[in-house]
């Protein structure tokens, strides 16, 4: 099959791009780059130049294709780039109908899900608490659109936090916990409700996946590791395996509803801001979700740990 990838020079795109290029698949990759990751020269990728602003360059990328990654998105960074991811999935869409695609998997996110009511939570469990900021409305608002306008052609994934090598934002983290960590990292709470992961080749395998097996059209994921693990949990691997000791400084929330206080710290698991109170309600509920859907219907299975995983990121981000 030959397979449209956009973000696939990204931290969760790349990932995937190579697990095609590994099952034998054809990709056809949208970029603004000149030239190819070099990585991908000389083998079966071909560079289309365009931009998700340009909704035109997507569409003509579509042609003679059999599936679509859309993996990338316009950057995330206000309402107007909200609103024209949309109407890119509008675009999108209408070329979908036009054109021989036969399946669109597009990465939403476990925001959509919002705090679940139930623990663990499915893909059919109402949430809690709505979560509203632009990111997760504009990700809701694509999944709709999928569902009333192109029934039985798309996955929806929706990933939790991603971690492991590769990714912009958490070498910035790996670096906060190695300078606060010892003296004290700021968290909402305790940090001991559970945290919905997944490490990076276990969401990429899930995502190609997706586009491959029969059973999984028309369906939506939520991908988590599905184990049972704490932020804590999480924020004392990466420090013991950074050679620190850590130190949480809960932080009360109500103080967090402050708009002044940075979340600089946060931002740096999600790559996403959402605003204070959204930041209040989300990590400091216990999130936690069932991949059970995902391991029947796509024959997939978690495979990584969080020391394993943990290791290869840190791996990476300090060349050892």
């Amino acid at each position: 099959m030959k397979a449209l990838v956009t973000g696939g020079t990204g931290f969760i795109g790349s990932s995937v791009v190579r697990l095609l290029l590994e099952g034998g698949h054809a990709v056809r990759m949208l970029t603004r780059r000149k030239e190819l990751p070099e990585e991908f020269k000389g083998k079966e990728v071909e560079g289309v130049h365009g931009d998700l602003k340009d909704f035109s360059s997507v569409i003509k990328a579509m042609d003679g294709i059999d599936l679509f990654y859309h993996i990338g998105e316009i950057k995330n960074v206000n309402e107007t780039a909200s609103r024209n991811n949309v109407k890119l999935m509008e675009q999108i869409i209408a070329g979908m109908q036009e054109k021989d695609v036969w399946r669109l998997i597009f990465v939403s996110s476990l925001t959509v899900a919002g705090i679940p009511s139930v623990s663990p939570a499915g893909e059919e469990t109402e949430p809690e608490v709505v979560l509203e900021d632009h990111y997760t409305s504009y990700k809701r608002a694509c999944e709709k659109l999928l569902l009333n306008s192109l029934p039985g052609r798309y996955v929806i994934i929706r990933p939790a936090p991603v971690y492991g090598p590769g990714s912009r934002y958490l070498g910035r983290f790996l670096n906060a916990i190695e300078k606060f960590g010892p003296v004290g990292f700021p968290f909402i709470g305790n940090a001991k409700n559970i945290a919905p992961l997944i490490y990076i080749k276990d969401l990429a395998d899930a995502i190609y996946l997706s586009g491959l097996v029969p059973s999984a059209s028309g369906q939506i994921f939520n991908l988590t590791d599905g184990l049972r693990h704490s932020w804590l949990d999480f924020l004392n691997t990466v420090a013991e395996q950074l050679g620190k000791k850590l130190r949480i400084m809960p932080i009360p929330p109500l103080f967090l509803k402050i708009p002044a206080v940075p979340f600089d710290l946060l931002a740096g698991i999600f790559g996403i801001k959402l605003d204070p109170v959204q930041y209040v309600n989300y990590f400091s509920k216990d999130l936690w979700f069932d991949n059970t859907k995902a391991q029947d219907l796509l024959g997939w299975r978690p495979e990584h740990t969080l020391d394993d995983g943990v290791r290869e990121m840190i791996k990476f981000f300090r060349g050892v």
